[in-house]
């Protein structure tokens, strides 16, 4: 997640697919092994085959031909496991007029939901996300956010690259923020990590990708072994939820 401040104070966050930085679970993974563990068991199979957003597309289309209904689906992330010391941190930024915004490999539709389902859809300023719609069926249609190829030297997503959308959202709110806290997990996380500056701060959870990547802890055979790593923002590691809040409660606290 980012967040943003603006001068007097405001924050940007981010949820995305496979991080665990807002929730603990991976939304995509999770959504299909709740409503048809049969088709889960095909996601190692088909990952190579399909990039990840058209396979998740795939997917709801697949327990849709099952059976499984939209209001079935919206039920399932009412139960998304979804720490409370997070929601907290949340409430703590936006009580001190912080702007929260979901950068996401995900879909909106997922994104929608699992903050309605936790009541918390009215802290968040803007998602940026795989666009995801219903039919008129009840089927859920999940589109890449970007269809051309960005040719970004980092290790984004086919279908996203964080750093640009990151960019695009600033360059849309020009002198609006004066730091950015960033929260991720993965390697395209590392991308907007190169747009910020030595004011910013970028919040790596220990223990996933973009951690292994900073410390440079891959494999020697990794291809994204020997890539230049030097960013500007400070880096501060984190473990799990309470971690987060402790360091929200830091910065915001006295705003509570």
């Amino acid at each position: 997640m980012p967040t943003c401040s603006n001068l007097n104070s405001s924050y940007l966050y981010r949820l995305y697919k496979a991080s665990k930085s807002l929730i603990d679970q991976n939304s995509d993974v999770w959504i299909i092994e709740q409503l048809s563990p049969t088709i889960a068991e095909q996601i190692n199979e088909l990952r190579g085959k399909y990039q990840w957003t058209d396979l998740m597309n795939y997917l709801v289309g697949e327990i849709y031909k099952q059976g499984i209904t939209k209001q079935q689906i919206e039920q399932a992330f009412a139960a998304i496991p979804f720490k409370p010391e997070m929601i907290e941190a949340l409430k703590m930024i936006k009580n001190a007029n912080g702007d929260i915004i979901i950068l996401s490999d995900a879909n909106t539709v997922y994104i929608e939901e699992t903050l309605k389902a936790y009541k918390v859809n009215g802290l968040i300023s803007s998602i940026i996300s795989n666009p995801a719609a219903w039919d008129k069926d009840g089927r859920l249609h999940i589109q890449r956010l970007n269809n051309i190829p960005h040719g970004c030297e980092n290790p984004c997503s086919e279908n996203i690259c964080k750093g640009h959308e990151l960019i695009k959202f600033l360059s849309a709110h020009p002198n609006e923020y004066y730091q950015i806290i960033y929260v991720g997990d993965s390697f395209n996380d590392f991308c907007p990590a190169t747009k910020m500056s030595s004011n910013d701060i970028l919040l790596a959870r220990e223990g996933f990708m973009l951690a292994s990547f900073l410390n440079d802890t891959l494999p020697s055979s990794h291809k994204y072994k020997s890539m230049n790593r030097r960013i500007s923002p400070q880096i501060i590691y984190w473990k799990d939820a309470g971690k987060i809040l402790e360091f929200i409660n830091d910065i915001f606290g006295e705003s509570k």
